[in-house]
């Protein structure tokens, strides 16, 4: 699989280099590149299949980068340092990331999604919402919409129309107003503890269910839960009782 690295942190392509070299011979690297116009002149040269990317260069950021192009014909991970809205923009939009510093274990990961196509290439409505989410973020302002990847394919739904979570298994199911339909993410209920990290009014308030406290009807003391708006009572651990009880009273 021809491969390309885009970072403008020599010791970071380096190391990268080193891990792809000794461990991953599936993979022939053709390049390296420095920023967004060395990156996209390499690109465009050598037609990869996958592109590790780094999310902010001197001269644009990885979005921008990907933005160039009406259809994205590879596939793209992200290699980010410790860098908050960017990776709540990865998750909100379903995109694969590896975080800085690169290790072994968290390369072959990432090399094993690709080969084994879990991570799909990107559809151009996940890079728009992606980019979105990451620019109002960076701006100091909450993302509007998430996409959700369910085994019938990817949904874009507004996060404010959501009213709960609840953890199925390894997966989770998304209650909305106004939807009678049952959405089914492939994604486990810890996953979007992580994603909705940015969102003072989603809590994991019990080890299954998170829940969005604007849409909370009444705490129950009797058997310590929360009556949703969809008349659904979800249980609050006994851990998570007075933080519960203290953001309902901010709200």
């Amino acid at each position: 699989m021809k491969t390309l690295i885009i970072d403008d942190e020599p010791q970071c392509q380096e190391v990268l280099e080193l891990l792809i070299r000794e461990n991953h011979p599936e993979l022939n690297l053709a390049g390296k590149a420095g920023n967004v116009a060395e990156g996209l002149a390499m690109i465009r040269q050598h037609s990869p299949e996958l592109v590790f990317l780094d999310v902010e260069m001197p001269d644009g950021t990885g979005f921008d980068l990907v933005s160039s192009f009406p259809e994205v014909p590879f596939n793209v991970v992200f290699v980010t340092a410790h860098n908050d809205y960017a990776v709540s923009a990865f998750r909100l939009g379903a995109l694969d990331f590896i975080h800085k510093p690169v290790t072994a274990n968290t390369l072959r990961e990432a090399v094993e999604r690709v080969m084994q196509k879990q991570i799909e290439k990107a559809t151009i409505e996940q890079w728009r919402l992606a980019f979105e989410a990451f620019n109002q973020l960076k701006s100091e302002k909450l993302p509007t919409r998430m996409i959700v990847s369910t085994l019938k394919g990817l949904h874009v739904i507004p996060i404010e129309e959501i009213i709960r979570m609840q953890a199925d298994g390894g997966t989770t199911e998304i209650f909305q107003k106004n939807s009678d339909k049952r959405l089914i993410a492939s994604t486990h209920l810890g996953a979007y503890e992580e994603q909705f990290k940015p969102f003072e009014n989603f809590v994991r308030v019990h080890r299954g269910h998170i829940v969005n406290l604007l849409e909370v009807v009444e705490y129950l003391r009797s058997n310590n839960s929360l009556l949703m708006s969809d008349n659904y009572p979800v249980p609050v651990s006994r851990s998570m009782r007075e933080e519960v009880i203290e953001r309902l009273s901010k709200l």
